[in-house]
């Protein structure tokens, strides 16, 4: 499965660290972090514009947009800034599932809370919910009606997908 996780660049360590246990889990991870990587040396305000205007030549912008629209699912990383806003609304105008984990004192708002397919409050429950889908795609089986709302959920938006 191909995840994008849409998150602040403030938590690229975290981004980092759902993006490994993923891995493990043998999802494919499109890393937005090995690509918004601003050189050495710069101060604080110089990394915030060089990630504000993409001195790549709009290669980080166009990695980003693509792996929105082409993922089999997005994830949320909350409290993220417009820029993870807009991904997801990327991603949810193409139709991608998208799994959110709401930030420790997130309050989403109207539109963030409603392009989500569903919601966890931890990573560690999205890692748990990522792994239980793999293991239902694998078994290409109906999910359990009495199992998880949000595993079905998902599961749903996976397949029509497809």
């Amino acid at each position: 499965m191909d995840i994008y996780i849409a998150g602040s660049f403030r938590h690229k360590h975290g981004v980092r660290l759902l993006g490994n246990a993923l891995r493990e889990l043998g999802c494919r991870i499109l890393d937005w972090t090995e690509k918004a990587a601003p050189p050495p040396g710069l101060t604080p305000a110089q990394r915030r514009a060089w990630m504000d205007t993409d001195q790549e030549g709009g290669q980080v912008f166009d990695f980003c947009r693509q792996a929105c629209l082409t993922a089999d699912m997005v994830i949320y990383y909350g409290t993220s800034g417009q820029d993870a806003g807009v991904e997801v609304g990327l991603a949810a105008g193409a139709g991608v599932p998208l799994l959110g984990i709401r930030g420790p004192l997130e309050a989403p708002g109207l539109m963030l809370h409603g392009a989500m397919t569903c919601w966890v409050d931890e990573v560690e429950d999205a890692v748990s919910l990522v792994r239980a889908l793999l293991a239902q795609l694998r078994a290409d089986t109906p999910p359990d009606p009495a199992g998880p709302e949000n595993l079905r959920i998902l599961l749903a938006a996976l397949r029509r997908r497809k």
